[in-house]
């Protein structure tokens, strides 16, 4: 029991705390989307998630409130594109080569 309760508080120290934003100092800084914001910490990036969080400081009032706006359509929504059909005139339709119909699939099968 012992063992687990050892095992659990190393597990919490490896959490990173959030930060805002970058801090001074020398060391790379990279950032994570957690919870909604950019959540900055020291060292490599690509840290797995599960590894920061935000401090219980922070409470949901001082992050900007996320406000739902309904998707506004634009005018052109409801329109749809129809294919303007041209007649090939008769001019064309004689240049075009006459081609030999295509043997059906029960022709090739009986050739084989």
């Amino acid at each position: 029991m012992a063992l687990s309760i050892l095992i659990g508080s190393i597990g919490g120290a490896w959490a990173l705390e959030c930060q805002e934003g970058m801090q001074g100092g020398d060391s790379h800084w990279a950032w994570r989307l957690i919870e909604g914001r950019k959540c900055w910490y020291k060292g490599a990036p690509g840290m797995d998630k599960s590894l920061l969080h935000w401090s219980h400081a922070d409470d949901t009032s001082a992050r900007p409130a996320r406000t739902e706006q309904p998707l506004e359509r634009p005018e052109f929504a409801n329109a749809q594109a129809v294919p303007q059909l041209q007649s090939i005139p008769p001019e064309m339709l004689r240049m075009l080569p006459i081609m030999p119909p295509q043997p059906t699939f029960e022709d090739r099968w009986r050739l084989r």
